[in-house]
């Protein structure tokens, strides 16, 4: 009896402990990290919330045993990180840097439908606020393979909008490395100079730009005059930064997740600003995650960021093994002490004669 109590008092135990586990994982641990975000509120500047890379996991490579919960798991991991951003940063616009799945450039018509479905239930967006997608290698090739017209053609479709996009005092380009392309800029664009202006040039790219300067970057700062640039694709958080008088970087630097802040810079200093944003998702193999956030105020001519660094997973997900592993053996062991009882023989003692 005392036995049968004590593993009770151990089950119960486990149970709770368990349970604060799941508890602190699944809710708490994404509560705790939108503290530490730096979140501003302003009226005159844009508010633009970065998305970069959440590669959703397809069906054709992702086919092992237990590849169900993986998606499962990341798609809900990214949906959670995703309504908190878009909650607390109350954006004007956001920007899907690219690489929206992973598997969309080897994808069949039909498969593509699915991943996409996916896609817009996990980062599900008000319609008041304003959207941008870019392509990126995962969407329609051009890293390991060509660049595919027709699945180019089918991303164009899905995420149907112009190449140049307007927001109250903001001119957004997106431009794709992978096929050479930019856009023609509009011919009010550059009338006067930027100090002069009330608009600010903002260019768009899935590749980074800045750190290969070829002919086709040339190209694009001199056609299209930004003074910012957003990027993906390396899964890292960089500020890079171009004097444009000698035509050379004057600041490389790496965003550190172990001190978020908010990160302020002039636009009118005759410097080209990139911001290079991490992958969402914990799938690409990084310990550090996160959404890009920026607030452009034209009108003041400058530009303050942050990266809203999220909570890691493979250590959670590592847990759970643990914790499998420690009930799985309390299993064992409770139906092996229940065993060992029911099967004793009973006795009674003999009366002396």
């Amino acid at each position: 009896m005392i036995r049968k109590n004590r593993i009770k008092l151990k089950l119960l135990i486990v149970a709770v402990l368990f349970g604060v586990t799941v508890f602190y994982n699944e809710y708490l641990a994404y509560e705790i990290k939108t503290i530490e975000w730096p979140i501003k509120h302003c009226t005159d500047c844009v508010k633009i919330l970065l998305v970069a890379d959440p590669q959703l996991i397809g069906e054709i490579n992702e086919n092992y045993l237990g590849s169900s919960f993986a998606r499962w798991d990341s798609d809900r991991y990214t949906a959670k990180t995703f309504s908190r951003a878009l909650s607390l940063a109350q954006p004007d616009v956001i920007v899907f840097l690219g690489d929206l799945m992973d598997e969309g450039h080897i994808a069949t018509n039909k498969d593509f439908l699915k991943y996409k479905q996916r896609f817009d239930n996990i980062f599900y967006t008000p319609e008041h606020i304003m959207k941008i997608y870019i392509p990126g290698d995962n969407d329609i090739g051009g890293e390991e393979d060509m660049v595919s017209s027709q699945i180019h053609e089918r991303f164009k479709i899905a995420f149907t909008q112009h190449d140049t996009l307007t927001f109250k005092h903001l001119i957004f380009f997106k431009v794709n490395k992978l096929t050479r392309y930019m856009p023609n800029a509009p011919k009010d664009a550059f009338l006067n100079e930027y100090a002069e202006r009330n608009t600010t040039n903002v260019v768009l790219s899935h590749l980074p730009l800045l750190f290969t300067p070829d002919t086709f970057v040339k190209n694009v700062i001199k056609e299209l005059s930004p003074q910012v640039i957003f990027t993906a694709h390396n899964h890292k958080a960089m500020h890079l930064s171009l004097d444009t008088t000698i035509d050379q970087l004057s600041d490389i630097r790496a965003l550190s997740p172990h001190n978020p802040q908010l990160y302020r810079l002039r636009l009118d200093m005759g410097d080209i600003h990139e911001l290079q944003i991490p992958s969402c998702s914990y799938r690409m193999g990084t310990r550090f995650m996160g959404y890009g956030l920026a607030y452009i105020d034209t009108l003041d001519k400058s530009v303050e960021f942050t990266i809203l660094w999220l909570p890691e997973r493979f250590t959670k997900l590592f847990g759970y093994v643990i914790w499998l592993g420690i009930i799985f053996i309390m299993c064992i062991r409770t139906c092996t002490c229940c065993c060992g009882t029911s099967t004793r023989a009973p006795y009674n003692y003999l009366s002396s004669i």
